[in-house]
Formats: structure tokens, C-alpha cells, sequence
């Protein structure tokens, strides 16, 4: 059995990750209780009344008196309305008092000011005003029985934070529930200690992805459409369109998570449980990773799966002007090749080996900072809609597979899918001592709609919460977030790079919607050499994918892109050596 150091004691590992979640159980409390809170003493008696005064029958009532409250503070102003009326149930004269479901002060909307000025300018003129009376009681009766649009906000509060405070205290219980079930670590072979891995048969993320798309799509549209619905009419009849549309963006939005929750849904239950096995158990750094895995589809010729092997870093970092910490993930090393497909009883097996270099971080528990070894599998065929990602033991041991013997990076298919990656992006035409690489319009679209659609939501949430009355954080913040998206998402969508690189030096041009915005002429001998550079990664649920540019280093330091959006480092390599090859530059 191969042995693995440990990277550190395992009780003291123990102890510090049963403080951790001790920690984060009482900062989740009092997310939890404030959420919850809001949805007991706000919102479910708000919408009990609401329910209930639908059935009260209409009168005429006569104003004793109204008056709108106004409590003035240094940064805002706050509205309370009062009211006392008397009509008539069948020869009976009845008082009342109650002139909205909420009668609370608040400077959520106008909804108070509106009503204020209404019943203030009826009591002046003398004029009646309807009424809604339970015809069970007549001694409870309102005036206004209009469900507001700011109890949004309130929304907002039990589903936000109370949904993150009830989220951390059920991962604080489920991480307690996996730790009283491991096995105590040896130290030389800690993977046997985790329950998910002890059996050599790992499970992918696709349970866990269904059940955050679910919570996801159920909290977005529980905000998204009572606001459509208060608010949708009001913003009409007032022809507030800018409202209207960002309104209409967050319920377009949260019909997307809709479409992504059940989408995921009929793919889990579509190709079942699917578990890898590893050859040799478990991955070895210094040696080999190596898996198999069944799944239920018909064999056929030209079926093709890519597999990346990632080590990821994990990581809480605190950005500038903030008092918390967020959680990050960088890439430490990764790989792809492209799977072995055989047939199998269940239908195909697909199997894979990579090599994997000394010296990079082994497999570590889920802490503050910890590395983790991921691998994805994704088909390459359009119409067999497989993807798959799973967290996997890669240990020190030296280890090689026993049965797997093909390399899955030296697979003929990976030289056709690098291929692939560059010409969906760029169109390189050799020329007379050099290249002349075109960059179309629209490269990326689908990534690149993604931005525009994220930040169209971010903004239309800002919009939305200013109308609301929310403080000017909100739409501040959400709404600069979201205009940045939105300005990133239209300059990827709409920009086009041409470049010329031969003996003579570097021509460029940059158009946006055919308009010239940049260009560069530089001299031959300006040019010190070609690199490839990481413009950025994206991250969808655990998986990455890093983004890369072909860049010209000038000799007084400056830099100059001249090929970007390629789809990971080898992609970019491959078209760095293309261009290096045929223009005589070192890089």
C-alpha cells in the first residue's frame, strides 16, 4: 500500500477544523435570526392580512381625521399615516382607525406620502373614501388594502439573509455530520480518512449542483416576481419604463435559474450516479492519475470525452476597503488530454492516464487555505450533453497505474481540440517573413452574453433597490458592478484586432463596432521578444478556466496584445510557437 507524509498532525487538524465550524455556527446565527425574523414578523403576517382582507366587502367611510407624520432625521425622513373614519353596516354606525395593512413609520417607497396626501386632501374637501370591511367583524376594517411593493424589502431580509444564516448553520451541521464520520488519519495514509474517497469509488459534484441551482432559482424568483407583480402595474400606469425594464431583466434572470435548475435536474437523472476509480489509488504525484469511470450511453465510434486535471490553491483573501474576506481559487498546475472509450456492460467505460510532474502540493483537508486536485470530464460531442466534475486524492507516493497505459495528454484528438480553441478565435495567414493574424467581431460570444447578462441584472438589482427607497449603497454598488459588466461584456462583443508581424516590425489596429480605437507601428528592431500572458480565469461551480493572450514584449518594457481570448495556456502556446515559427522572433 503507497504511503503519503502528512502534512501536518491530525489532531491538531481536527481540533482547528471543529473550532472553524464552531466559529462560523455563531456568525451564522445571527444572519439566521434576523432572516427569520423578517419572515415571521414581517412578511407572513403581511401577506396573512393581505390573504384575508381579499373577502372584505367595500363601504363608503366618512374622515374624522387624517394626518401625514413626517419624523425627520440627519439622513433621511421617515412617514407615518393616521387616520379615524365612521361608516355604516346595516343601520349600524362603526368607528375605525386602521389605514394600511402596515401602519408602521417607514421611508420604504411613497407608498406612505401617496396615501398621506390622499386622505388629507379628502378630509379638506369633505369627500367619503372606500373602505374594506370583514364581514365576520365589522370592527376590523382598513382603507388601503394594497400589498406594498417594499415588502421587497423585507423579502430581502428573510430570504437573503436569513437563506445565508440557515445555508452556513446546515454546512456547519452537514461538515460536524462528515467529521464524526471519519476514520482517524495514520498519517501515512490520510485519504483513507475521508468517507467519499476510503472506497476508491469518488462521486462527481452534480448532486450538489442541483440543490444550489434549486436554492438559487427559488430564492432569486421568491424576490423577482412579488416585486414584478406589486410593482409591474404602478410602473406602467406611471410609465416609469427604467424601472419596468430592470424589473423585467430580474425576472428574465431568474427564469434562467430556472431553466438552469431544471436542466441539471433531467442531466442527473439522464446519466445516473457516475463514480470514478482510480489506477492507482489513490493519484500520484511523481507518478501517475489514472481513472475509469462507466456511464450509461450507447457506444459508438467518435465518441470523445477531454479530461483536465487541475491542483487548485484555496485561499480567504480581504479586499481593500472591506472588513470581511472572501474565498479564492488559482490554479497551481493543470493538464488536459482526451479519454480512452471502450465498450462496457452499462454501455461505454472511459478511462485515462497523465503523467503528473514531482514537487506539487498533495491533497489537503478543507480549511482556510488548503490545496484540492479536481478532475473534470466533458464530452466533445455537442449532442451527448456531458460534463462532470469530482474532487480526487493525488498524494506524494510515487505510484503507476497497473492497467492504464495510454497517455490521455499525447491522445491524437488534443492536437485537434487545440486547434479547435485557436481558430474559433483568430484566422492566422502565413506571409513573406512573417503573419497576419485577424481577430473577428463577436469572438467568444457565449461567454462574453454571459457578462452582459450578469451585468445587466447587477444593475437592474441597484436600479430596482434605489426605486425601493433601499439606502444609496445599494444602488450604488450594484449598479457600478453591474454597468462595469455590461461596458466589459460590449467591448469583447464588439471589438476587432488586426496585426501584421514580419521582418519589418508590428502593425495593429483595434476597431470597436468599426471604429478605429487603437493602433501601434513599431520597428523591428523595438522588439525584444514573444510571451504568452494570463488575461483572467473564470470559474463555473469548481471548474476553471484560464484565459490567455499572445503578447509582444518591447525592449523599453511595454507590452502590446496581439492575440486574446484563447481557451488555456496550451491553446496560447501552440498559437505562440505558429507565430514565432513563421515571423523568425524569439520567445
Amino acid at each position: 500500500m503507497p504511503t503519503a507524509d502528512a502534512s501536518a498532525e491530525p489532531g491538531k487538524k481536527t481540533g482547528k477544523r471543529s473550532a472553524g465550524t464552531w466559529v462560523l455556527a455563531l456568525f451564522a446565527l445571527p444572519f439566521a435570526g434576523v432572516g427569520i425574523g423578517a419572515l415571521l414578523l414581517a412578511v407572513l403576517p403581511t401577506l396573512y392580512d393581505w390573504t384575508r382582507m381579499q373577502s372584505w366587502q367595500p363601504v363608503d367611510a366618512t374622515l374624522v381625521s387624517a394626518k401625514l407624520h413626517t419624523s425627520r432625521s440627519k439622513n433621511s425622513n421617515t412617514y407615518r399615516v393616521t387616520a379615524s373614519y365612521r361608516f355604516q353596516v346595516a343601520g349600524q354606525e362603526v368607528h375605525g382607525s386602521r389605514v394600511a395593512i402596515n401602519e408602521g413609520a417607514d421611508n420604504i417607497g411613497d407608498f406612505n406620502q401617496q396615501l398621506g396626501t390622499r386622505l388629507e386632501r379628502a378630509l379638506r374637501e369633505g369627500k367619503t373614501v372606500h373602505a374594506w370591511v370583514n364581514p365576520s367583524d365589522v370592527s376590523d376594517s382598513v382603507i388601503d388594502r394594497s400589498l406594498r411593493w417594499g415588502l421587497g424589502v423585507w423579502l430581502v431580509l428573510g430570504l437573503g439573509l436569513g437563506g445565508v444564516g440557515v445555508g452556513l448553520l446546515a454546512y456547519v451541521w452537514h461538515a460536524r455530520k462528515k467529521d464524526a464520520a471519519r476514520r482517524p488519519e495514520t498519517g501515512a495514509e490520510p485519504w483513507l480518512a475521508r468517507p467519499e474517497w476510503v472506497h476508491n469509488q469518488i462521486r462527481s459534484h452534480k448532486r450538489l449542483e442541483v440543490w444550489v441551482a434549486w436554492g438559487f432559482a427559488t430564492v432569486w424568483n421568491l424576490l423577482a416576481l412579488p416585486a414584478a407583480i406589486g410593482g409591474g402595474p404602478k410602473m406602467l400606469r406611471t410609465e416609469n419604463y427604467a424601472a419596468l425594464g430592470a424589473v423585467s431583466l430580474f425576472v428574465l434572470v431568474g427564469v434562467g435559474l430556472l431553466v438552469w435548475a431544471v436542466r441539471a435536474t433531467l442531466d442527473a437523472r439522464r446519466y445516473g450516479e457516475v463514480h470514478l476509480q482510480l489506477d492507482p489509488f489513490p493519484g500520484s504525484i511523481g507518478g501517475h492519475f489514472g481513472a475509469s469511470m462507466p456511464l450509461g450511453v450507447p457506444y459508438q465510434a467518435g465518441l470523445h470525452f477531454a479530461v483536465t486535471l487541475s491542483c487548485v490553491l484555496h485561499y480567504q483573501t480581504r479586499s481593500a476597503g472591506k472588513s470581511g474576506s472572501e474565498s479564492r481559487e488559482n490554479v497551481v498546475w493543470q493538464t488536459d488530454g482526451v479519454a480512452q472509450v471502450a465498450p462496457h456492460a452499462q454501455g461505454v467505460e472511459l478511462s485515462f492516464r497523465f503523467n503528473v510532474p514531482s514537487g506539487l502540493p498533495q491533497s489537503q483537508e478543507v480549511d482556510t487555505e488548503y490545496h484540492a486536485w479536481r478532475v473534470h470530464i466533458e464530452s466533445a460531442d455537442p449532442a451527448l450533453p456531458f460534463a462532470r466534475t469530482f474532487d480526487v486524492p493525488v498524494y506524494a507516493t510515487g505510484e503507476t497505474s497497473d492497467t492504464l497505459a495510454a497517455d490521455a495528454a499525447q491522445h491524437p484528438r488534443v492536437q485537434q481540440m487545440r486547434d479547435a480553441q485557436v481558430d474559433e478565435v483568430s484566422d492566422l495567414t502565413p506571409i513573406p517573413g512573417g503573419v497576419r493574424l485577424y481577430l473577428p467581431y463577436a469572438r467568444l460570444w457565449r461567454q462574453n452574453l454571459i457578462w452582459l447578462g450578469m451585468g445587466g441584472a447587477f444593475l437592474g438589482f441597484g436600479v430596482m433597490a434605489g426605486r425601493m427607497g433601499a439606502p444609496a449603497l445599494f444602488p450604488v454598488v450594484f449598479g457600478g458592478v453591474g454597468g462595469a459588466m455590461l461596458v466589459w461584456g460590449f467591448y469583447a462583443l464588439c471589438n476587432s484586432l488586426r496585426v501584421q508581424l514580419d521582418r519589418d516590425g508590428l502593425q495593429t489596429e483595434r476597431r470597436l463596432l468599426g471604429l478605429k480605437l487603437a493602433w501601434h507601428r513599431v520597428p523591428a528592431r523595438d522588439i525584444a521578444r514573444l510571451a504568452v500572458k494570463e488575461s483572467y480565469s473564470s470559474q463555473t461551480g469548481t471548474r476553471h478556466l484560464t484565459f490567455c493572450r499572445v503578447q509582444v514584449e518591447l525592449k523599453n518594457g511595454k507590452k502590446i496584445a496581439i492575440a486574446d481570448s484563447l481557451r488555456g495556456r496550451e491553446a496560447a502556446d501552440q498559437l505562440l510557437a505558429s507565430i514565432a515559427s513563421a515571423s523568425g522572433y524569439r520567445r
